[in-house]
C-alpha cells in the first residue's frame, strides 16, 4: 500500500474540519481511522460519506453536490449562491446531463433540470463555508438561462438579479450576448441591458 502524505488528523484540518470518504480513499487512510475516530467523539457522520470535527457547520450545498458530483447548481439557486437574489429557493434546483435518473434526486428534494446540450457550458467553482466546494453555473449564464420561458422564473427576481449583477459586478456584455444566443433569449437580454444602461 502507497504511504499516504497526511495522516487523517492532518487531512481533516487542512480541510477546515471536514473529511469525505473520497478523500480519505485518495490519501490511502484506512477506514479503521475514521471509525476510531468516530467512536472517540473526533468525529461526527453528516451523511454517507461525509464526516466533520463536532464543531464544524457543514453545508447542506456542500452535501448535497458530494451526493451529485454531476449536479450543477442552477437558475434561481444560482442566483442565490451568487448573492443576486434576497429569496431563498424553497428547493434547490441542480442541473444534470440529458440520461441522468432522477428519481433519487427528486427524492432527496432537489428540483433537477436535465439538460440535452450546453450541460458543461459555464461550469464555475464557488467556496462556500470553509473549503467546502459547489459546482454553480457562472453569473452571466444564470441571468440569461433564468429568461428562458420553459423556467418560469419570476419577473422580480429576475429584474432584481439585473439590477443587482449591474451595481455590483462589471457587466460582461460578451458573455451575456453569448448565452442569449445559445438560449435564444436575445430580445429579452437587450430589454434588460437597456434598461441597466
Amino acid at each position: 500500500m502507497k504511504k499516504t502524505n497526511y495522516s487523517l488528523e492532518e487531512l481533516i484540518n487542512k480541510n477546515k474540519g471536514i473529511i469525505t470518504f473520497e478523500q480519505v480513499k485518495r490519501h490511502n487512510i484506512l477506514y479503521y481511522e475514521i471509525q476510531t475516530m468516530l467512536k472517540d467523539g473526533m468525529l461526527v457522520k453528516e451523511c454517507s460519506g461525509i464526516y466533520h470535527k463536532p464543531k464544524i457547520y457543514v453545508d447542506e450545498y456542500f452535501m448535497l453536490q458530494y451526493r451529485y458530483p454531476k449536479g450543477i447548481y442552477s437558475l434561481d439557486t444560482a442566483l442565490w449562491l451568487h448573492g443576486l437574489s434576497l429569496t431563498v429557493p424553497s428547493k434547490p434546483i441542480m442541473s444534470f446531463l440529458y440520461g441522468t435518473n432522477t428519481k433519487l434526486i427528486k427524492e432527496n428534494g432537489i428540483k433537477p433540470v436535465v439538460l440535452r446540450k450546453n450541460y458543461e457550458e459555464g461550469i464555475i467553482n464557488i467556496k462556500r463555508h470553509g473549503n467546502q466546494i459547489i459546482n454553480i453555473y457562472e453569473i452571466e449564464r444564470t441571468l440569461v438561462e433564468c429568461l428562458r420561458p420553459i423556467y418560469r422564473i419570476d419577473i422580480q427576481i429576475i429584474t432584481t438579479a439585473f439590477k443587482m449583477y449591474a451595481q455590483e459586478h462589471k457587466i460582461n456584455y460578451i458573455k451575456l450576448q453569448m448565452y442569449a444566443k445559445m438560449f435564444k433569449v436575445e430580445s429579452k437580454v437587450r430589454s434588460y441591458l437597456e434598461v441597466l444602461d
